[in-house]
């Protein structure tokens, strides 16, 4: 064994793991099996050998590693950040209490190092969807690289209290993005927390009247409610001008007040296609349980934030207008 945990280098290393690690539970390291020939891959397999009860702690393997995890007891997964962590089938992630943090030094808002992605052909319709409670995410690229028709989320969210910092959700592909089914993000949070996420990109072209964050119900009876997404960036490329950032699929699916604080909505006009976009962000005529309220978020290449009257109902804004020149946001009226 090259590296000891209890001393030199391989404490070193661990000192700065706990220090990343804001929990109580038992640490996994998560490691591309592809990646052997590199230095840190041995290294890391040295310091991180099996615990004094048997349990393994290093995996090639992120559905191995949640496998090892118990819920409630605050584990840690450390996913590599040099190349994908390949699933072979989409997480349902019902377990309470896990952290998963990528390893590539932290605070990018796109590009994490560390990325988690669908295999193509799998069929499965999201790469991760949570229902647990009190989950976290950080420093995570989520791709959803499936080609097949039902591949149609990346993250599909109905847990309770789930953290998501510094990650990414997006396809890899453009095969379901003619398809008005077709998000990013399936959002069904009880108070869930954004921070400094990205939802979608402007890289891939889509084609239909489509939604990047989809309010909807992904745990039966669980309303989106109580959520705060703060420094948040929403990005599409589309030619299609009815597309969205945000959507709601039912009048029920709301409640109580959701906080969109600081966010960006941002559609390219390039030259692969993309156009400004009719609005940013649609409601269901007739909700009355809850809010999405909109503090200081700017809206780029769209002509209005909301269309007064008209699928913006519950939608409150407060803050300045854009005042650009040819393509602005325009806050509707608060109702």
């Amino acid at each position: 064994m090259s590296y000891n945990q209890n001393a030199g280098y391989g404490q070193a290393l661990l000192n700065m793991v706990a220090q990343q690690v804001p929990a109580f539970g038992r640490v996994f390291v998560v490691m591309n099996s592809s990646n052997t020939d590199e230095e840190n891959y041995t290294r890391i397999q040295d310091i991180f050998p099996p615990d004094p009860n048997g349990q393994v702690r290093f995996f090639t393997s992120l559905s191995d590693a949640y496998d090892a995890a118990e819920s409630n007891n605050n584990d840690v997964i450390l996913l590599d950040a040099n190349s994908s962590h390949t699933l072979a089938n989409g997480i349902a992630w019902s377990k309470n209490r896990i952290h998963v943090i990528g390893m590539d030094g932290g605070d990018r808002l796109i590009q994490q190092g560390a990325k988690v992605q669908s295999t193509d052909g799998a069929g499965d319709a999201y790469v991760i969807k949570v229902t647990g409670v009190r989950n976290s995410f950080r420093n995570v690229k989520f791709i959803q690289a499936d080609t097949d028709a039902a591949a149609l989320t990346v993250l599909q969210e109905g847990g309770e209290g789930t953290l998501y910092k510094n990650c990414s959700f997006v396809f890899g592909v453009a095969d379901n993005l003619d398809g008005t089914t077709a998000h990013e993000v399936l959002a069904g949070s009880d108070s869930g927390t954004y921070i400094n996420c990205c939802f979608g990109n402007d890289t891939l072209l889509t084609s239909a009247a489509r939604s990047v964050f989809h309010i909807d119900q992904v745990t039966s009876s669980q309303e989106f409610k109580s959520n705060i997404l703060r420094d948040c960036i929403f990005q599409i490329s589309s030619s299609s001008a009815t597309a969205t950032f945000i959507a709601t699929a039912a009048a029920g699916d709301i409640l109580f007040s959701n906080l969109f604080e600081n966010c960006s909505m941002v559609a390219s006009i390039d030259s692969a296609g993309g156009a400004a976009l009719t609005r940013a962000v649609i409601s269901s005529n007739g909700i009355t349980k809850g809010t999405l309220n909109f503090k200081d978020c700017a809206v780029l290449g769209a002509t209005d934030f909301g269309t007064n009257g008209t699928n913006n109902d519950g939608i409150l804004v407060y803050g300045a207008v854009c005042t650009g020149t040819d393509i602005v946001g325009i806050a509707p009226t608060a109702t």
